[in-house]
């Protein structure tokens, strides 16, 4: 087994846009491979409508799903779970800087 040893200062870069892991499912994966969400689903055994709902955000990433994708389109389980990091550390921050955070 292979270990990363991440960076402690780790940085991404302020001026790329920030893409939820979904936007990058539909538009990285699915459209360029004209690959449906039922095909999707029989592939990964996620349910359409959950697929439907990561990629329209109203579901995060879970392990399960980041494993099944990582097998399908030939990426890591991290890959996604990073995707929704980010997104989580973003919306945090910005709820911080509206005076939102504690």
């Amino acid at each position: 087994m292979n270990l990363i040893r991440p960076d402690p200062h780790l940085r991404v870069d302020p001026s790329l846009r920030l893409r939820t892991p979904g936007e990058v499912l539909k538009h990285d994966y699915l459209i360029p491979r004209a690959m449906s969400l039922s095909a999707l689903a029989r592939r990964t055994g996620i349910t359409v409508t959950s697929l439907r709902r990561l990629i329209t955000g109203d579901i995060p990433m879970r392990a399960n799903y980041a494993i099944r994708l990582a097998v399908v389109l030939n990426t890591s389980a991290l890959y996604w779970m990073l995707l929704q990091v980010q997104c989580d550390l973003e919306r945090e921050r910005r709820g911080r800087e509206r005076g939102g955070g504690s």
